[in-house]
């Protein structure tokens, strides 16, 4: 892994790279435990709306779960949801300012159990519904332990997992794993892709904040600040945030490159899937998409190649309107 890291890097930012995960890991909670959870696999999200258990197969995942040192129990909480390179070092920056905020965090790995190290080039590789399942899977087992406050679980996704972080304010899939009123208390998605989206009327209502890049040209802005304008119709209180200059993953350890295999399909236009009644429609011409004509149609338009990587100043902004807004929404003042 290190070889592979010098040729992408140059020494110079492999020694970046590994003194700021050092510096991060050692920022990090003390308590921290890997954890096992039983969740599934759904073959879709329709066989996941649907509550098709018939193909859901079963599977153990597991997640490392940070409590903040020194608080008093039950504590808030947030799961996190990786993107399509899966559990990054990346995401110990996000542990530990949710920690000093005296809140949980669980990083939920959807694709280790399932024998999958990225999906960048392929986003088939494990179905979009496995980490849905997982986060609901997540918040409830979070609700059960003792030692998180079950009204004040949140999540936070990032690319593929801020689709996650959406989808998971739809009741339809809710309802299909959580057999209780338990719902996320605050969403936050980070350059999530909302290129092919999942809607109905039926949301939780529970906050909702956004953040996209401006210089984004793998998920690319637009199409989720219009996805947080229909949620906001819905009665979701939203706040969207553009970081302008920011590439995709601009909380990366590593600087701004070029990934020529990384598929987008932006040149398709959104995708919207009415859930009810699983209608599939292009949101730019206004046809309906047979189900069994999607293969061809995103065969067409995908293209291949994006930019992602680090943008120092728009991670720390992030960070900031993270704190502010976590401290809002849970009723909160921290340090």
């Amino acid at each position: 892994m290190l070889n592979a890291l010098r040729k992408r890097l140059g020494l110079a930012g492999l020694c970046l790279a590994l003194w700021l995960t050092g510096m991060l890991q050692s920022a990090a909670a003390a308590d921290v435990q890997r954890v096992v959870l039983r969740s599934a696999t759904p073959a879709s999200l329709f066989d996941l709306a649907r509550e098709r258990r018939d193909r859901w197969t079963p599977i153990d995942i597991w997640g490392d779960l940070s409590m903040p040192e020194g608080s008093q129990a039950p504590v808030p909480a947030v799961v996190l949801s990786h993107g399509s390179d899966g559990v990054t070092p990346s995401l110990t920056q996000w542990v530990s300012l949710f920690n000093q905020l005296g809140v949980a965090t669980l990083v939920v790995d959807s694709f280790g159990p399932r024998g999958v190290s990225s999906t960048a080039a392929d986003q088939t590789a494990v179905p979009a519904a496995a980490n849905v399942m997982d986060a609901l899977t997540a918040l409830q087992w979070l609700a059960d332990d003792p030692r998180i406050d079950a009204r004040r679980i949140g999540i936070m996704g990032f690319s593929r997992g801020g689709s996650v972080a959406y989808q998971t304010a739809q009741r339809p899939f809710l309802r299909a794993v959580v057999k209780s009123d338990r719902a996320f208390a605050f969403h936050i998605a980070a350059y999530a892709g909302c290129l092919q989206i999942y809607t109905s009327r039926e949301v939780t209502q529970a906050p909702l904040l956004n953040l996209v890049g401006g210089a984004d040209d793998y998920t690319h802005p637009e199409p989720c600040e219009a996805l947080a304008a229909e949620y906001a119709a819905l009665g979701t209180p939203v706040k969207s945030i553009r970081y302008e200059g920011a590439h995709h993953a601009w909380d990366s350890l590593l600087p701004v490159r070029w990934l020529p295999n990384a598929t987008s399909g932006y040149a398709c236009g959104v995708v919207r899937t009415d859930i009810p009644s699983w209608t599939v429609t292009s949101v730019s011409s206004g046809a309906v998409i047979p189900s069994a004509d999607l293969g061809t149609f995103f065969k067409a338009c995908v293209t291949r190649g994006a930019h992602v990587g680090r943008n120092a100043a728009a991670l720390e902004a992030s960070r900031r309107d993270v704190t502010r807004y976590v401290q809002e929404v849970l009723g909160r003042r921290t340090e």
